[in-house]
């Protein structure tokens, strides 16, 4: 068994925590803040989009196309494959189903009435009987933030045209206690009012009349905030109204990407991970910084093995032991990459990512000119292991591998690729963990 760090506590992190658990490992998670699941969708987006802007039909088709570096290309379609069905029956044990297979995209409804390509996605979010039902309704709540039903309406008027009828209703909440006092109201808080038997009543009494069994609702994510809950909630109202409901894909805050975070918390403290809170990683020391007696030819070597992680805040440090690394700190936007004028790195094991030396290089210069943004591929460069590798393809530490949005080699946003990518790297990863192991204990024996 070995001692597991896992740094960051995003759906890649609390996912390879789950699975080096699972394999039975000793796992930390160090975490200096919530993941990007409390403000991005609970969907996993595999790929949806070309380097041409084109719709992509099979996603795992798709990636047998794909180009090393791309995360994807290193593990191959088999792995990914793998470890998409692996996240559906971790999720699904948890009483949350997620629809998909991995050569479909799903069209996902916004919040401003389009739809976008998803891979895998929970019965909540499924479209279908929109395109099969001659009428929709869409459904606001007359104090909810940053929820536009009559943009909504409008926009999915001109999707389909004539072949449908686009209505609003606005549901009124001085009935209910979150409507009290008039303050504003976030999805989060309809989400566990619909948790009680009054929220669903009043959900209830005030859309009936307006729905028949040739109608589906289009409302905020509000079907409850626990994902074991949410089915339940999703079928007692559908059978209510003699309806099919179906939540737009995320507003902030991400009721849906909350449900897959307490969903991959409660896994981890099933099994026995401990997860510990407000620990910025703020450096390591490696075996040769712990070692007196290694000679000079060798202390080269003992520097590519990590030994501790150190943490730091509130004027002092802590460090954790590690026999295995797994960081998963996110891209720039979660300071998992830091930006300089003219320089980009790792901040934790000070990794030096290539760029432009003229920051104008870095981007187009329109953000959305319909094709992919350099900037958004600069990453840690890494091997078949996921481990740290130099640009002469060498290994830079033994035991550490890289997850998740850090990698370099793929523009999430426009290919639609971002939550596919953490899922499947986060299990390749732990897949390929007793190989990292074997080097790291291989090298390690080398020294002495």
């Amino acid at each position: 068994m070995a001692k597991v760090l896992v740094v960051g506590a995003g759906i890649s992190g609390l996912l390879s925590a789950c699975y080096a658990a699972k394999a039975g490992h000793e796992v930390k998670v160090l975490t200096y803040g919530l993941g990007a699941l409390t403000v991005a969708g609970g969907i996993i987006d595999i790929f949806g989009y070309d380097e041409q802007g084109n719709a992509v039909a099979d996603p795992l088709a798709h990636i047998d196309t794909l180009q090393k570096p791309h995360p994807y290309a290193l593990m191959g379609s088999k792995r990914v494959s793998e470890g998409l069905e692996a996240f559906k029956e971790l999720t699904a044990s948890q009483n949350y189903t997620y629809l998909g297979d991995g050569h479909t995209n799903h069209r996902v409804p916004t919040a401003i009435g389009s739809f976008k390509p998803s891979g895998l996605i929970p019965p909540s979010i499924d479209s279908t009987e929109i395109f099969k039902r001659k009428k929709i309704l869409v459904v606001g709540f007359d104090l909810l933030k940053d929820y536009y039903p009559k943009l909504i309406a409008k926009n999915l008027q001109h999707y389909f045209g004539d072949t449908k009828e686009v209505k609003v209703k606005n549901i009124i909440l001085h009935n209910w206690p979150t409507g009290k006092g008039y303050r504003d109201v976030s999805a989060l808080d309809l989400a566990r009012e619909l948790e009680t038997d009054l929220g669903r009543l009043n959900f209830v009494e005030q859309l009936k009349g307006h729905v028949d069994e040739d109608t589906s609702i289009i409302l905020p994510p509000v079907l409850g905030e626990r994902p074991e809950l949410s089915a339940m909630i999703q079928n007692e109202l559908e059978e209510r109204l003699k309806t099919k409901l179906v939540e737009v894909s995320s507003i902030p805050p991400s009721v849906t990407g909350l449900r897959l975070d307490k969903l991959l918390r409660k896994e981890c403290m099933d099994l026995g991970v401990d997860i510990i809170e407000k620990a910025q990683v703020i450096g390591y020391t490696s075996v040769a910084d712990a070692s007196n007696s290694l000679k000079d030819d060798k202390r080269a070597a003992a520097s590519k093995v990590c030994k501790t992680l150190i943490t730091g805040g509130f004027g002092h440090t802590h460090e954790y032991a590690a026999d295995a690394v797994i960081v998963a700190t996110g891209g720039f936007f979660s300071s998992g990459l830091v930006t300089q004028m003219g320089r980009m790195f790792e901040p934790i094991f000070d990794i030096n990512i290539p760029v432009p030396q003229d920051q104008k290089d870095w981007s187009h210069q329109y953000l959305f000119c319909g094709k992919p943004q350099p900037f958004a591929s600069y990453g840690v460069a890494v091997n078949e292991n996921l481990q740290p590798i130099d640009p002469t393809g060498e290994v830079l530490f033994t035991n550490v591998q890289f997850v998740g949005r850090s990698l370099r080699g793929y523009d999430f946003c426009f290919e639609k690729s971002g939550n596919g990518v953490a899922v499947t790297t986060a299990y390749h990863a732990v897949t390929q963990l007793e190989e990292v192991l074997k080097q790291t204990e291989a090298l390690t024996a080398s020294l002495y």
